[in-house]
């Protein structure tokens, strides 16, 4: 759990210095880094720990975003209250999708996440009086409890505190009795059954849980950009998803924020071959699928076993010379 404790203290210590030696537009690459952290942490919980295959995980974001940018822009409603709304939402909707889903695994659990995405897709853009369909809609800058978050540190360290409560939340669940039934399930459902773990409920937990990091990411998104449509949450957004945990590290907590730091700021450094990002995510997905299956998260831990031999513990006696 090293490597938690770890992301939380930086994540800390970023906060007191980012906002004043960065520009607004490095403060929002920043944002955005931290809000597909979220999304990423929700789907390796249910990918990477629970072993469950998911192509909607933009689905629920954008269930998050718009419940957020419809109930601010139509109704009125604030910031604070769209947010818990749109986590319920999509914790119901993760839990009907669950359902049914939780007798289904590899292939047929895939296709039918994918028919969930279209789904989604198709009533966002036939539902245009709501949602603005494919013009998409726009969002009036959030305050929170009467704080508005119009400016660019305001909003920064509100979505920094967003991101340090749910890795809180996901660390805390990794070591409960769920976060051992997760990976129990993912090593073997057979076995987990077998044992008493109650295999159909664990998934429909974990399909409600990753929904509703996604809907706390949409709804993050929505409330900084100030705009949404459809394209920012079709299929080409979950596969970006799963190549941040595929990058980082499947099952793996600390690897999800690694993989969103990496796959955030790549295009940035690649802007000049921009048209070009969706080949390169399948090319580094494929490769890492086939090279690294374990993720960055496995170079973190080589460093560390290698300082741990070379760098004696304190209290620990050095070893005796050999004998001549």
């Amino acid at each position: 759990m090293w490597q938690h404790r770890s992301l939380l203290l930086v994540l800390l210590a970023a906060a007191s210095v980012v906002p004043f030696f960065l520009g607004s537009y490095w403060i929002y690459l920043v944002d955005l880094f931290l809000i597909n952290a979220i999304v990423a942490v929700g789907l390796n919980l249910l990918t990477g720990n629970a072993g469950q295959i998911s192509l909607c995980h933009s689905s629920f974001m954008a269930i998050g975003a718009y419940t957020t940018a419809v109930l601010s822009t139509r109704y009125g409603v604030p910031f604070w209250l769209t947010l818990p709304i749109a986590i319920t939402v999509a914790a119901g909707t993760g839990a009907l999708l669950g359902f049914p889903a939780r007798r289904l695994s590899d292939i047929y659990l895939g296709l039918a996440t994918f028919g969930f995405l279209q789904i989604v897709q198709i009533a966002i853009e036939e539902l245009a009086d709501l949602t603005g369909g494919v013009r998409g809609i726009n969002i009036a800058k959030p305050s929170f409890f009467g704080i508005p978050l119009a400016s660019d540190h305001s909003m920064f360290y509100f979505v920094l505190i967003v991101m340090v409560v749910m890795i809180w939340i996901a660390t805390n669940l990794m070591r409960s009795r769920y976060g051992r039934a997760f990976n129990a399930i993912r090593q073997s459902p057979y076995a987990a059954q077998a044992l008493g773990i109650p295999v159909e409920r664990i998934k429909l937990i974990a399909f409600s849980l990753s929904a509703v990091y996604a809907a706390v990411g949409g709804s993050l998104l929505a409330a900084l950009v100030g705009f949404i449509d459809p394209l920012e949450f079709n299929v080409v957004a979950t596969l970006r998803h799963i190549t941040f945990i595929v990058v980082g590290g499947l099952g793996s907590i600390a690897g999800s924020v690694i993989g969103a730091l990496v796959l955030t700021a790549l295009p940035e450094l690649l802007r000049g071959a921009k048209e070009y990002m969706e080949v390169i995510y399948a090319c580094i997905l494929l490769a890492f699928l086939l090279f690294m299956p374990k993720g960055l998260i496995v170079g973190l831990q080589i460093v560390r076993e290698a300082a741990k031999r070379l760098i004696p513990s304190r209290g620990r006696p050095s070893p005796a010379p050999p004998l001549d």
